[in-house]
């Protein structure tokens, strides 16, 4: 059920301009007697200014009164359990502001923050993984002192609010997945926050709390989110779509049930011969980067479009010979079909794609994503079977103990065609996946959505995001948006990792989606800043489908020396 609620100088007159200017002459001073023909006579004194009008918001002392007043309040169903009042700390953050905690059980948890300077902005963070814990807007050290803060807040003002999307990490009993597995009140509740509920208490909350300071609701709304975020975001524009007036959704596919199925395909090799280890798959990736370096216009070891590198998984099997010469790095017969599977689409007996290809990247990421139960050290099984628990209410579909740690029971009969009927149907049941038609009216609305997916990303496909995004744009156009790209474009960071870009400070997706909204300035192309071994790089993130492609001249590390190319 969507929730829809709505948050719903004085001129001075010619004669006194010109007596003021008289008596800015009479005070230019200077010489002591006048050369003209008539003597310099005393202007009229000047008439007193108006009074200054009165202050447009709360003073700093009323701002510090309320944050001081609002602990033990409930607002919009969540008690308010704690505030913290920061005080300007230049130059981190030129304004002081007041950090409000509050919760609504079992186990949600959200974070607003309030700048005493805002803008009239709103800006509301999504999670990642299982969630967990909150995204918070300040950073500290060891010692609890702040060392970053958020640019939604330290430069664009903005309200910030993040929830822990209804579990807690910090807790074993409270923490996702195995809180949902109990079986308790209190673990159905955290699953259906974490599907979608966090989310609307979430901004009801955190307009209503900035209301409660400045007497009036915000003039413009943001999501952003990246991986579950992403899917966050996605929820948010189908659910709320009167809430936020710009989006922005990465890392993640508009479709969950694709994206468990083939999760849960490729996690349903472990423990078989078809397993790849992580040193095998990150020797892949080594001779598809070696194989296929210069696509891009550079030979740096660098895969700018990773989708360009036709590599096939066939030619790294023990005794070809591109294989690799060790025996324990190159691919078995029964693991090459595994490495091939992943570079190709999962398509159903109808021929329909369940999931599209993955471009290539190491699909052996070095540390498990945070939130995520890792099996070894990828995330396929332990990120799959969350969502295949949600969507069945079936504990073997995780691995135990604890979830995820080892191959779930179910895999063992995992068949495509069956479980992405029951997947996509279960969480859709749930209100864990998406609506495309009810992302695309958002869209067609006259809100903006600004998509992206990492190249390389080898947790969550990003052909499949691009896939669904150009399905959701023609239903966009269906509705009567001539040109989707109007108000809605899906971006590519050239990165090989899930998550690479998601840092405002990699892209600045806080001003491209602003902009967009209260300028009309549409994005065209954006930067990621990032570290490539112990090099400094920028590049640029491009409009799909094209890529950064390398101009021949110039600094190989300067985004400047690229040009985005279909």
């Amino acid at each position: 059920m969507r929730d829809e609620k709505r948050v719903p100088r004085a001129l001075l007159s010619k004669g006194l301009l010109l007596a003021a200017g008289l008596a800015l002459q009479a005070c230019g001073g200077g010489g002591g007697g006048g050369s003209g023909f008539l003597p310099i006579v005393p202007a009229p004194a000047p008439a007193p200014a108006p009074p200054a009008p009165p202050p447009s918001g709360p003073t700093a002392e009323q701002l510090k009164s309320t944050c001081n007043t609002l602990k033990g309040q409930v607002i919009e169903g969540v008690t308010v359990t704690g505030t913290v009042r920061f005080e300007a700390k230049a130059p981190i953050y030129p304004s002081g502001f007041c950090q409000v905690l509050g919760t609504r059980a079992p186990f949600l948890d959200i974070e607003i923050d309030v700048p005493d300077n805002w803008t009239g902005r709103y800006w509301q963070q999504g999670g990642g993984g299982f969630d967990g814990r909150i995204a918070s807007v300040v950073t500290t050290d060891a010692g609890g002192a702040v060392t970053a803060v958020s640019p939604v807040l330290a430069v664009k003002g903005a309200v910030y609010a993040a929830s822990n999307g209804g579990n807690r990490a910090s807790v074993p009993a409270q923490a996702a997945p195995g809180v949902w597995v109990s079986g308790t009140p209190e673990g159905q509740q955290s699953a259906i926050d974490y599907a979608y509920a966090a989310g609307g208490t979430t901004v009801r909350f955190g307009k209503a709390v900035a209301k409660a300071f400045f007497g009036k609701a915000p003039s413009h709304s943001y999501f952003s989110g990246c991986s579950n975020g992403g899917r966050n975001a996605y929820i948010a524009a189908q659910r709320w779509p009167q809430e936020f007036d710009g989006i922005v959704a990465g890392c993640e596919t508009m479709d969950m049930g694709g994206a468990v199925t083939g999760l849960m395909n490729t996690a349903a090799k472990a423990a078989t011969p078809a397993e790849i280890s992580p040193p095998q798959y990150t020797a892949a990736y080594a001779a598809a980067v070696a194989a296929c370096d210069a696509s891009d216009g550079a030979t740096d070891g660098y895969l700018a479009n990773p989708g360009a590198c036709t590599l096939p998984a066939a030619s790294l099997q023990c005794g070809q010979p591109g294989a690799n010469a060790d025996p324990a790095l190159c691919l078995s017969a029964a693991q090459v079909p595994t490495l091939a599977g992943l570079l190709s689409d999962l398509t159903l007996a109808t021929g329909a794609t369940a999931y599209s290809k993955y471009n290539w990247t190491n699909f052996a990421p070095s540390s498990p994503i945070p939130g995520v139960p890792a099996l070894g050290v990828t995330s396929y099984g332990g990120l799959g079977g969350g969502f295949a628990f949600l969507a069945t209410n079936d504990p073997l579909w995780f691995g135990a103990p604890p979830p995820g740690t080892a191959p779930a029971p179910n895999l063992a009969s995992f068949d495509v065609n069956r479980h992405y009927y029951i997947f996509s149907s279960g969480l859709q049941r749930l209100g864990a996946d998406h609506d495309r038609n009810a992302i695309a009216a958002y869209v067609a609305s006259g809100r903006k959505l600004l998509s992206w997916h990492d190249a390389g990303d080898p947790l969550m496909s990003a052909n499949d995001h691009v896939r669904n995004f150009t399905t959701m744009s023609a239903a966009a156009k269906a509705f009567g948006l001539a040109d989707p790209r109007t108000n809605a474009r899906m971006f590519i960071v050239p990165a090989p990792t899930h998550g690479a870009g998601g840092n405002l400070n990699e892209v600045d997706w806080l001003s491209a989606v602003v902009d967009w909204v209260e300028s009309s300035k549409a994005p065209d192309q954006l930067t990621y800043n990032f570290m490539a071994g112990a090099t400094a790089r920028t590049m640029p993130v491009c409009e799909a489908p094209r890529y950064p492609r390398y101009n021949g001249t110039g600094d190989v590390n300067a985004a400047a020396s690229f040009t985005c190319t279909p």
